[in-house]
């Protein structure tokens, strides 16, 4: 497993209780309370998933995940906020390619944790696709 998973929330409740839930199934977690933050360690580590807030200080919502795509196009983005409209649920996943979207207070933390575990091999094996044309250009300019 080993994945790495970035939590960003204003909340400290949640990030802890996120990172504890996520460490235990053997996934590297960083937490960050806000997007200047988070965006530092997008820029010098790289993360498989990103579980965030819609609203944050500074920078907000929509705007913010189309940043994180704009550094890390194959990093998946699930959206956990309190700000829940269907407006804003279907901008986050159609239009800002999140992943998956849920509200506060989280209905089920099995329906999340299936959801990571489906962002997380999509992840994978977009990055086996990657690394496998990668391979193929290389073998292609050989020939």
């Amino acid at each position: 497993m080993n994945e790495k998973i970035l939590i960003i929330d204003h909340e400290p409740d949640i990030r802890k209780d996120l990172e504890t839930i996520l460490a235990k199934k053997g996934y590297q977690v960083r937490t960050a309370s806000g997007s200047d933050e988070a965006i530092g360690f997008l820029k010098s580590e790289s993360f498989a998933l990103v579980i965030t807030e819609l609203r944050m200080p500074k920078l907000k919502g929509q705007k913010f995940i189309r940043q994180i795509k704009e550094l890390d196009e194959d990093l998946e983005i699930i959206v956990l906020t309190g700000s829940s409209t269907i407006d804003n649920a279907i901008q986050a996943l159609r239009h800002n390619g999140a992943f998956d979207f849920f509200t506060k207070p989280l209905g089920s933390l099995d329906q999340l944790l299936t959801s990571i575990d489906q962002a997380l091999n999509r992840h994978r094996k977009n990055r086996e696709k990657s690394a496998l044309l990668e391979r193929l250009k290389k073998a292609s300019r050989e020939l």
